[in-house]
């Protein structure tokens, strides 16, 4: 996973209607770095925004592959050629609690960690790949501007 290449968060704008729900997504590169295929079995991801820290956002979060962007929180596991990759799409949905707008609940957000991890098979056993990154508030924040 190419985290230092992720993108910033960028508004899902088919759901901008709901004034209390912000949808958005992060574009993050991978490369099979290996000398064989890979299998890429499943991705999900970790969001450590506990509500004792900040309760006016829930976010939650679903990782999917880029092309192929679902509803549900399955992901479609895919081959990966040595030397090649593609990218993944992280989508996030924030809802605002305690009665704010989601303008109002993302005034205080902090900064929040997120672990991204992968199932991943090559030759050998099954193994997991963990890396994190930070969503920055200011990053957020900017998508109600």
């Amino acid at each position: 996973m190419l985290v230092k290449e992720r993108t910033k968060a960028v508004k899902e704008t088919v759901k901008l209607t709901d004034k209390n729900r912000l949808d958005f997504d992060v574009t993050l590169p991978y490369k099979n770095m290996g000398s064989q295929e890979s299998t890429i079995l499943d991705a999900y991801m970790r969001i450590y925004l506990p509500q004792e820290q900040y309760n006016d956002v829930l976010l939650r979060g679903k990782v999917n592959l880029e092309g192929v962007l679902r509803n549900d929180d399955y992901f479609e596991a895919v081959l990966v050629p040595e030397g090649t990759g593609r990218k993944m799409v992280l989508r996030f949905e924030a809802y605002a609690q305690n009665g704010k707008t989601i303008a109002e609940a993302l005034e205080n957000i902090p900064d929040v960690d997120v672990a991204l991890y992968l199932d991943c098979r090559g030759r050998k056993q099954l193994y997991t790949l963990k890396e994190y990154f930070t969503l920055t508030a200011e990053e957020m924040r900017a998508l109600v501007k």
